[in-house]
Formats: C-alpha cells, sequence, structure tokens
C-alpha cells in the first residue's frame, strides 16, 4: 500500500513517515498555489477586461471579488462535508470544478458569463481551501502544525504574487484569456497526484446541514461587501442602503437561527473567546491588506511606472521570492518557539509597508521594491504562525472543523480587502463609474495614497492585538 492508506478511524489516520507527510503538503500546497494565483492573475489584466467588455473599474473589481465571495461564502459548508468523512471527494471534487469553470472563464463572450463562471470557480477554490487546510489537521501530527501551515500559505502566497506576473506575461504576448487557460493542465496534474497522495475517505457520517445559517450568512455576506465596495466611491445612494439593511438584519436573524440550530454552520460561542477573536481579527486584516495591496498595485505600475504587463508582472515577483525567503524555516522555529512573536513582526513589517507604500512616489523605485519586499516579508513570516495561532486557541473538541474556520476567515479578508480598497481608491480620487487606467497619474495618486492609509490604520490594530494575544490555549468553552 501506498505510504497514504491507512486506516478509517481518525486518531490512527495520522501519517508517521516522511514521505508521505511531504507527499501529502505537496498536494495541499500545490492547491492553495492554484487558489492564491486565480484570486490575482486577473488583476494585472483587469484593464483589458474592463476594455474588452466596456466596463468601469468599480464593475470590473467584482471580477476578483466574487472569487473570494462565494469561496468565503461555501467554505464552512463544504467544511461540514469534508469532515463528515469525505475530505478526500471534497477535495478531488474542487480540483475537477476548478479545472472545469476555468476552462469557461477563458471561453467566455460578454462580462455576465465571466463573472458566472467566476462564481463557479469560487465554488470549486471553496471546496480546495477547506480541504487542503484539514488535511493539514486530519492527517499530520500536532507538532507539526505551524509548519504545514506554512507549506499551505506558502503555495498560496506565491500563487498570489506571482498571478500577476504571469498574467502579465500572458496577457502581453497573447490574450487576457490565457490567464485562465492556464488552470486546466495543472489541473489535471493536481488530481492525478491528490488521487495517490491523499489517504481514502472512511466512512461518511451524514449530519443534518445548517441549510438556513448558510444561507443567511452568504446573503449578508454579498450585501455587506458591496455596500463596503460601493459605497466610498459611488455614494450612500438607495441600493447601498438596502443592501445595508439586509445586511443588518439578516445578520441578526442568523445569529437567532445559529443560537438554535442544533449543529450551526459557525459556532457563535467561539467569539465570546478573547483570544481567539483577537487572532481572527488580526488574520482578516493580514488578508485584506495583502488583498487590497495586490489588487491596487497592477494599476500603479502601469500608470505611475508607465509599465507594460510584463514589466508589472516582474515587479510583483518581488513578494514571491521574499515570502519563499521565509515562510518554510519561519515555520519550523514557530512550531519550536511559539507563534507570537512571529505574529507581533509579521504586523510590524505590514505596518512599514504600508507607511511606504503612502508615501511613495513615481520616482521613489527604492520604495516600491522595499514595500513589495515587506509584503512578501509579511506572509513569510507571519502567514503560518498567524493561523496557527488561531487555531491553538479554538477548544480542544472543535479543533477538527477549525481548519474550515480558518479557510472562512482568510478567504473573508480576501473579500473584504478587495471591496474595501476598491472603494476607499475611488473616493480618494473621485474615480466613480471611471476606468482606472484613463485616470491622469495625480487622480490616482491621491487615490492610492488615500487607500494605503486605512492600511496603516489596519495594520497597527492587528499589532496591538497580535501583542495581546499570549500562546495559552483554550481547553473548554467560555475559557480565556
Amino acid at each position: 500500500m501506498s505510504s497514504a492508506a491507512v486506516v478509517t478511524r481518525d486518531e490512527d489516520r495520522v501519517i508517521q513517515d516522511r514521505r508521505g507527510q511531504w507527499m501529502l503538503m505537496a498536494v495541499m500546497a500545490a492547491a492553495m498555489f492554484l487558489d492564491g494565483m486565480d484570486g490575482t492573475i486577473v488583476n494585472v489584466v483587469l484593464p483589458e477586461i474592463s476594455d474588452s467588455f466596456d466596463t468601469d473599474a468599480g464593475t470590473t473589481s467584482w471580477v476578483v471579488t466574487i472569487y473570494f465571495l462565494i469561496m468565503a461564502g461555501l467554505i464552512l459548508i463544504f467544511g461540514k462535508v469534508a469532515d463528515g468523512g469525505a475530505i478526500k471527494r471534497v477535495f478531488i471534487g474542487g480540483m475537477a470544478v476548478f479545472t472545469v469553470s476555468s476552462l469557461f472563464c477563458g471561453l467566455s463572450t460578454t462580462f455576465p458569463i465571466l463573472l458566472a463562471f467566476r462564481a463557479v470557480q469560487g465554488v470549486g477554490a471553496a471546496m480546495l481551501a477547506v480541504s487542503a487546510f484539514m488535511l493539514c489537521v486530519k492527517f499530520l501530527p500536532k507538532t507539526m502544525a505551524a509548519f504545514a501551515l506554512s507549506m499551505g500559505i506558502l503555495g498560496m502566497s506565491i500563487g498570489a504574487a506571482m498571478g500577476p506576473a504571469l498574467g502579465g506575461v500572458l496577457s502581453e504576448l497573447m490574450s487576457w484569456h490565457l490567464v485562465f487557460f492556464i488552470n486546466v493542465p495543472i489541473g489535471i496534474v493536481a488530481i492525478l497526484l491528490a488521487m495517490k497522495a491523499v489517504p481514502k475517505d472512511g466512512e461518511f457520517t451524514a449530519r443534518g446541514f445548517d441549510i438556513k445559517g448558510a444561507a443567511l450568512l452568504f446573503v449578508s455576506m454579498v450585501c455587506g461587501l458591496y455596500v463596503l465596495e460601493s459605497a466610498p466611491s459611488h455614494g450612500f445612494d438607495n441600493v447601498s442602503a438596502l443592501c445595508m439593511l439586509v445586511f443588518v438584519l439578516g445578520m441578526a436573524v442568523f445569529v437567532l437561527v445559529e443560537r438554535r440550530a442544533a449543529d450551526p454552520i459557525l459556532k457563535l460561542y467561539l467569539f465570546r473567546l478573547p483570544r481567539l477573536l483577537a487572532a481572527i481579527v488580526t488574520m482578516v486584516i493580514i488578508n485584506m491588506c495583502y488583498m487590497g495591496c495586490i489588487y491596487l498595485l497592477p494599476y500603479y505600475l502601469q500608470i505611475e511606472m508607465g509599465l507594460d504587463n510584463i514589466g508589472s508582472g516582474m515587479y510583483l515577483l518581488i513578494p514571491a521570492i521574499s515570502t519563499l525567503a521565509f515562510c518554510v524555516w519561519i515555520g519550523r522555529l514557530a512550531d519550536k518557539y511559539g507563534n507570537r512573536p512571529f505574529a507581533i513582526v509579521s504586523c510590524v513589517v505590514m505596518l512599514v509597508s504600508a507607511l511606504l507604500f503612502v508615501l511613495i512616489e513615481p520616482e521613489s523605485e527604492w520604495m516600491l521594491v522595499l514595500g513589495l519586499i515587506c509584503m512578501g516579508v509579511m506572509w513569510g513570516i507571519g502567514g503560518g504562525p498567524v493561523s496557527s495561532r488561531m487555531l491553538e486557541n479554538v477548544p480542544d473538541e472543535d479543533r477538527p472543523s477549525s481548519s474550515s474556520l480558518s479557510s472562512f476567515f482568510i478567504y473573508f479578508g480576501c473579500a473584504a480587502g478587495t471591496a474595501l480598497f476598491a472603494g476607499l481608491f475611488g473616493m480618494g480620487s473621485g474615480a466613480s463609474g471611471q476606468d482606472i487606467s484613463g485616470l491622469s497619474g495625480e487622480a490616482f495618486l491621491d487615490g492610492f495614497h488615500f487607500a494605503m492609509i486605512f492600511g496603516v490604520i489596519l495594520a497597527l490594530v492587528a499589532l496591538v492585538l497580535s501583542w495581546a494575544v499570549n500562546e495559552r490555549r483554550c481547553q473548554r468553552h467560555g475559557a480565556e
């Protein structure tokens, strides 16, 4: 039998041999690479997509936002399915959905069709994200937690950072459609590898899913993110007011439903644990700032620096290289010395990066390079430890399903960051309803600086929270 062949009892399914562990982590990292890459590879070609379908910048940003939104909205549901004994089926099924939808994204002939298949792609990505992280929790020793999560964060970070670079090359040489087609051969190879490396599913435990809670959470998130993206740039109009009302009422009803549900989609008592709540907020902020910057930087490189897609892509390789330089060995050190110091340093580096982008001018190339390096270092130092310290503050009885919670907040942060920074940019630049690529350099820089000021504020909040949370673990409900 292969090293991944194990018996069905969870306590006996932990992979002990190094070869099996590395195979599993490699498959998990590959899935996260695809997730990360597809979240950002379209960023550098958004101006081309906007021109191709004659849409404004705010509308075009939904190509990115809807991907993360669908992921965040479905992760907890697929987490229930995977946790019930269908991890391998969810993982391979997610890879198949992701691959096929990528093909149809590239074949899209209208903007609504593209958005529809990006949403389907988000479904597959949600299946991949939740099952990939769950592989670490279910099948690897607890002592490898931070290292394994660092490998996943490494894959996602490199994919996210390489996305604009690869997208720039492909679009410059051929067309924006190729940024989706490239997923197809990668997805096919990943499916074949996963069939061998991922342990076989045990007996599936059918449980009643909290469909009402999941639907309420999803609708509320859609409406809330719409307001977050549109209100700063387009003003608080009637549509925004309606969405805000739906968001508030939806969340209120969601809380009532979850408190009565026998098997809630989201266990609300977890938010009464101070250290866990602080770790969650820190994780969300880091993802918001990273993805907000990744969304705006391709425009900065093209408008302020005058670079083409390939040149922009080369600059955006810098965070990926910086992440690679730190991620793996930091994960090992965090397993040995604890996650708190690395989370703190990560937030400090994130703050430095945001400050550099607030002060940046087109002639200050060194500030751009240093800011990009800091983005990658932030992920390399803090990606795994920040995620792991959220898991370490989850009560032991909820730890098996905690990877779903972690994935939910990672991708919620990505969706919220893209929407928020797009909205703040529109407010600061006065570019509401306009194509960003058509703005003057001065107007663009006003919007860019304005958005990054909020990045500084968010980084300060994350730094305070990371400093405040110590390494003690929650062992039971209500523990601090």
